[in-house]
């Protein structure tokens, strides 16, 4: 969409703002003065505002229902308010401050005991005129917030998913570990073992050398085998294909958090490619956890270093919403705690006494 082109809100306000202005044109009672001028346009001006400023929208649009009874511009602005984050007693107050402005502003003031039934139909219809917008600004903002939390939900599923999907590769791998240490390398020890001894107290000089190859063919193997089971019981390996996120990819990770994070300090231009890995996983699970345990919450991520570690602190705050209950496999933390392990650091997380929580990740610079 072009700059030069508003978008549908703009023309959506524009519209508002002149249906109410000229709703207070058609209610006056009194010719042209300049005090229905300045109504006017204050409603005008008030319905421009009503999506950054709802509060102030309302109470500017107000005086348009007090001195002349038009409703369009307090109505729009009382549904923009409920719609806002604004608290429920302020929508409440300016619910039953539109309300009362409607009894005020009756026909000649008829609302007396003489009349019941003339009082009766005014309450319900100030009651109606206070509480639809109000009722209405609550609705689609509940509606917003479902959405939010839905997609949300569907976020953390996916994540536990691979959670799953990357505890029962680890078991498959720790499983083929086990077989090729206890199977395997005992066969190929025994070979070993046996090539010695043939070597020892054989006295053909050709089956010596024969039996010497060997030997050193099997220490060799089981050298490499050694490697490979080490490497089958590192947890996440086999999903780690090229290329693999390093702290380049951190931006694109923040901003895509939906969480208002900050950061603090920087981080070493010569890590090693695994240590970048560490702190992008470890910054990955500790925003997941937060938007699942603490939806909302502000997030500062800290980084330090020294000549031989580095250190990256991710601490929320307390939750400002209610928290997404989901089953959880209890295995996110436990994967970057064997991660880190392997490279020779540390993670520690704890909750913090103001009902945060904190993750802290330490690595050898080496």
């Amino acid at each position: 969409m072009s700059r030069r082109t508003p978008g549908w809100p703009v023309v959506t306000d524009l519209v508002l703002a002149a249906i109410g202005a000229f709703d207070v044109w058609c209610n006056r009672d009194v010719p042209l003065a300049a005090w229905v001028i300045g109504v006017a346009l204050l409603t005008a001006a008030a319905l421009l505002v009503r999506r950054c400023a709802p509060i102030v929208a309302f109470a500017c649009a107000l005086p348009a229902t007090i001195l002349v009874g038009a409703l369009l511009a307090p109505m729009a602005a009382l549904y923009s308010v409920a719609r806002s984050a604004a608290p429920r007693w302020v929508v409440a107050m300016s619910a039953g401050l539109l309300a009362s402005s409607c009894l005020y502003t009756s026909p000649d003031g008829q609302f007396g005991l003489s009349d019941l039934e003339f009082l009766l139909h005014q309450i319900v219809f100030a009651t109606l005129v206070g509480a639809g917008p109000a009722a209405l600004g609550w609705l689609v903002a509940t509606r917003q917030r479902l959405a939010r939390q839905m997609d949300e939900i569907d976020r953390v599923y996916a994540h536990e998913r691979e959670l799953q999907v990357a505890a029962a590769r680890d078991r498959e791998r720790a499983e083929l570990a086990r077989e090729m240490h206890d199977v395997v390398s005992h066969q190929v020890s025994l070979i070993a073992v046996q090539a010695g001894a043939l070597q020892m107290v054989s006295t053909d000089p050709g089956a010596r050398t024969a039996a010497d190859v060997i030997r050193k063919l099997s220490v060799k193997t089981l050298d490499e085998l050694r490697h490979m089971v080490k490497v089958l019981r590192a947890p996440a390996a086999a999903g780690e294909i090229s290329p693999q996120p390093s702290i380049e990819h951190l931006p694109a990770l923040l901003s895509g958090s939906a969480l208002p994070v900050e950061l603090i300090g920087e981080l070493p231009s010569n890590l090693t490619p695994a240590g970048e890995r560490a702190i992008y996983r470890t910054i990955q699970e500790a925003l997941t956890n937060v938007r699942k345990h603490a939806p909302g919450a502000a997030v500062t991520i800290a980084s330090a270093y020294t000549d031989r570690t580095v250190t990256v602190s991710i601490t929320n705050a307390a939750s400002v919403e209610p928290p997404v209950d989901l089953p959880s496999a209890g295995s996110g933390l436990a994967g970057l705690r064997q991660r880190a392990q392997l490279l020779n650091g540390t993670v520690t997380a704890h909750a913090l006494p103001d009902g945060g929580w904190t993750v802290r990740l330490q690595l050898p610079r080496t």
